[in-house]
């Protein structure tokens, strides 16, 4: 399964776990910052859930990532680690390609030296006669038919402590969709590659399947 890959690769880069229980592997990157595999699931092959600590006040957020309130939605096990103890914000990272893995060594690297946290971008697919190649994949390109450039994307920031609170408090601690308490993460309601904002107006409270099944959208 990919998330063995996961688990393998950040073994070489960072040792061996700090952790081990039945449901997660932990490391301890620093006295600050923890990383926790989950080993319980997912179920699908190509998936790994990562945790790490919410990164500091305008920090960069993986576009890969959901970002979770408190304990509210969190898996048990992360609380032993540093940075993710209980009542902290985390961030669940959803890593499904060798590239997406790469960028996640980067992320870590540069939040365990306090550099300037780098984007952990997707991995897209290239059509060509039918088959999804990664661009990486493709050893000719037909000038003609590629997109034109799009304009640089501004980078996605932490939510402010301060919005986090205030949303936390006008939606009353539970999914704005379904009403469930469990599993709560913060939503952009326009998204922020489409230019949403943290504002609280522009934030709501969606539980985890709830914020998946949106996707993109607004």
């Amino acid at each position: 399964m990919f998330k063995d890959q996961v688990i393998e690769r950040i073994l070489n880069e960072f040792g061996e776990p700090s952790r081990t229980t039945a449901k997660v592997k932990a490391w301890d990157i620093t006295q600050e910052i923890g990383l926790v595999i989950q080993t319980d699931s997912p179920n699908k092959v190509d998936h790994a859930f990562v945790w790490l600590p919410y990164p500091p006040e305008n920090g960069e957020i993986p576009e890969v990532a959901l970002e979770y309130a408190g304990e509210t939605g969190r898996h048990s096990n992360t609380y032993a680690s540093p940075g993710l103890e209980k009542g902290k914000p985390a961030l669940k990272l959803i890593i499904t390609s060798p590239n997406e893995l790469d960028d996640l060594i980067q992320y870590i690297i540069a939040y365990k030296s306090f550099a300037p946290l780098p984007k952990i971008k997707s991995n897209p697919l290239v059509q060509q006669n039918g088959t999804s190649r990664t661009k990486e994949d493709l050893q000719t390109v037909d000038v003609d038919s590629m997109p034109k450039p799009q304009p640089k994307k501004t980078r996605r920031k932490a939510i402010p402590r301060t919005v986090q609170r205030e949303v936390w408090q006008r939606d009353g601690g539970m999914c704005v969709e379904c009403g469930s308490k469990a599993y709560l993460c913060f939503d952009h309601i326009v998204p922020f590659s489409k230019g949403g904002s943290n504002t609280v107006r522009n934030i709501q409270l969606l539980c985890e399947n709830c914020n998946l099944s949106k996707g993109n959208r607004i």
